[in-house]
């Protein structure tokens, strides 16, 4: 069972630190590393990749079912 399975009986901000810690993890420590061995550019692509998928997966997991419209009378 993946953690990130909507049956899973962990609160929503148990996954949502997770996500957090891993999203900075992964990215910060990639692009530590890759820009200290002299490839800055892709140290900063991985980076953005990494925080684009933490917001594709807040985006699917928690806002995806939420109605942005105002009321019907104005």
């Amino acid at each position: 069972m993946s953690i990130l399975d909507a049956d899973a009986d962990l609160p929503g901000w148990v996954t949502g630190v997770v996500l957090l810690t891993g999203t900075i993890s992964v990215a910060g420590v990639t692009d530590y590393l890759l820009t200290g061995a002299g490839y800055d550019i892709a140290g900063t692509a991985v980076w953005a990749l990494c925080y684009a998928g933490a917001l594709a997966t807040v985006w699917v997991i928690w806002l995806r079912d939420i109605e942005f419209t105002g009321p019907e009378n104005g």
